[in-house]
């Protein structure tokens, strides 16, 4: 049900249940305006019948759930895999480094001196000669110069000032004396002209003068520079050459020692390739074709993740907690590598060392031993056995098959622990010559 009402004549407003509609217009021609849009109707009598403009409306489509971005249970998967990635490529990191490759080291030979070049020679000895000046002299240097044609002299205005200056004197009405006074002025006037003709000629002589002679000394000085150019290019050449020489027989001087592992270049040597090392490390003596390592490692907290990359029960990508076995197991393996990167590269960059006598010292950080340094690993490396140790792939246990070594693996868990020194005086003296240059 709804009600209706008039509102003026001829317009009715009608409110029910489906909204609110005006009708405009006589029963049997309505135009309705309201909720279901635009309609006529018409009836006569007792009856109506309504048709809506434009058509049925159309059903308006029915809204869809609103996205809010990615669940909380996709975001947590997301994050999990990227842990587990972050996680498996830190451990191939810990364990590879020994693959890297190191140049070997090759005599350096320099090139040639590169070739003279004449221009700034060139350009130096005209400064000296002072081309530039005689250039500019010589309107250009290219041609030779010519002087201007002097200006003509301008009779009229001569005659002009010269009649003007002789009448002056001589009152308008003489007219006799007037004419001939024009004709005395007339006549120097002429003198006067040829005159300053005359001094005009003579000055641009002096100017063509003065221009040959610039012009002349030009040439003298560009013939002086031309036969002097080739000795100064010969000259540069044989003190390139010369010191070209001198630079190669200091480079194969220093090859020759460093061939010989002379301490004084070999350690510069390894100071500069250990520089950029994951594991820093210092090359502290040579003796014969022996050299003395030291590298510093850290302890297992501080470079092995706790986690691990496993698997649930139904197969999902997960990270586990290490047991302390496995954790000092890629702490060996993590050793292992640095100790074989450390010895790759100081064989790559020192050809005159055939064997290295390498010990690994770490700062304690918990227990007895807090803060103290402590050896965890010595070793001697032949360098026909382990040139080319990239290979193993069980860096850990590679390093304890090498000759004189010394490493404390305690308990079951196998844990990488400080080495008793007791008996290796020379092994004590260089640590403590190491914690005392770090304290220092």
């Amino acid at each position: 049900m709804g009600t209706s009402f008039k509102v003026t004549p001829g317009v009715r407003i009608r409110s029910s249940s489906r909204g609110i509609s005006a009708g405009v217009g006589p029963r049997a021609a309505r135009v309705h305006v309201g909720a279901r849009g635009a309609g006529v109707s018409s009836g006569i009598g007792p009856f109506s019948a309504y048709s809506q403009l434009g058509g049925s409306r159309a059903k308006q489509p029915r809204s869809r759930p609103r996205s809010y971005g990615q669940t909380k249970t996709a975001i947590a998967v997301a994050e999990r895999e990227a842990d587990i990635e972050r996680v498996e490529a830190l451990e191939r990191q810990l364990v590879t480094v020994h693959a890297e490759s190191f140049p070997q080291a090759e005599r350096t030979v320099l090139p040639p001196p590169e070739p003279v070049d004449p221009e700034p020679i060139e350009a130096g000895l005209a400064d000296a000669a002072g081309i530039p000046a005689l250039i500019e002299a010589t309107g250009g240097g290219e041609v030779a110069p010519t002087a201007a044609e002097p200006e003509p002299v301008n009779r009229y205005e001569l005659m002009r000032d010269h009649r003007k200056w002789a009448r002056a004197s001589i009152p308008f009405w003489r007219i006799r004396e007037q004419i001939e006074a024009a004709r005395i002025a007339d006549v120097e006037a002429e003198e006067a002209a040829k005159t300053e003709a005359e001094h005009r000629r003579e000055r641009q002589r002096h100017e063509q003068a003065r221009l040959d002679r610039n012009w002349r000394e030009l040439g003298d000085v560009r013939q002086l520079v031309a036969a002097e150019l080739p000795k100064q290019i010969a000259a540069e050449n044989q003190r390139r050459a010369a010191e070209r020489l001198a630079q190669q027989a200091a480079i194969d001087d220093d090859w020759q020692h460093l061939q010989a592992n002379d301490p004084g270049v070999t350690l510069g040597i390894l100071e500069e390739a250990f520089a950029d090392n994951e594991a820093p490390a210092a090359a502290v003596d040579c003796e014969g074709d022996h050299t003395t390592v030291v590298m510093q490692f850290i302890t297992p907290e501080a470079i092995v993740p706790e986690r691990k990359p496993a698997r649930t029960p139904t197969g999902k990508p997960t990270l586990k907690r290490r047991t302390k076995t496995e954790i000092n197991h890629l702490y060996l393996a993590a050793l292992g590598s640095n100790v074989l990167a450390t010895v790759k590269e100081t064989f790559a960059v020192a050809p005159g060392t055939q064997v290295i006598q390498l010990l690994v010292v770490r700062r304690e950080t918990s227990g007895k031993l807090a803060g103290e340094l402590t050896a965890i690993y010595a070793g001697s490396f032949d360098r026909a056995a382990y040139v080319s140790a990239a290979g193993t792939r069980n860096p850990g246990r590679s390093i304890e098959r090498a000759g004189d070594a010394l490493l404390n693996l305690k308990g079951q868990a196998e844990t990488v622990s400080p080495l008793d020194l007791g008996d290796h005086e020379d092994l004590s003296m260089v640590l403590r010559q190491v914690d005392s240059g770090l304290r220092g």
